[in-house]
């Protein structure tokens, strides 16, 4: 039970570390959760709960990052 809540404290450390960056893009809460979360828990849980370093993080993996992730984190140019 302890271990539950520990990991729904650390997921809940991630989305709003990963929120704020992606938030002054424009990008809403929830395509922030659903998108990055998971992507930002498995490359990124070392420098939980340091959202300049997360971010910069994902930015880094960009190539292991899923598509919907990616596509927020580091969108392709034109």
């Amino acid at each position: 039970m302890r271990n539950r809540r520990m990991m729904a404290a650390a997921a809940a450390l991630v989305v709003m570390a990963t929120a704020a960056p992606l938030r002054a893009q424009g990008l809403s809460f929830a395509v922030e959760k659903a998108d990055c979360q998971g992507d930002a828990m498995r490359l990124c849980g070392p420098y939980i709960p340091d959202q300049d370093k997360i971010h910069a993080c994902l930015v880094a993996y960009k190539d292991y990052l899923s598509p919907a992730c990616r596509s927020i984190v580091a969108p392709k140019k034109r």
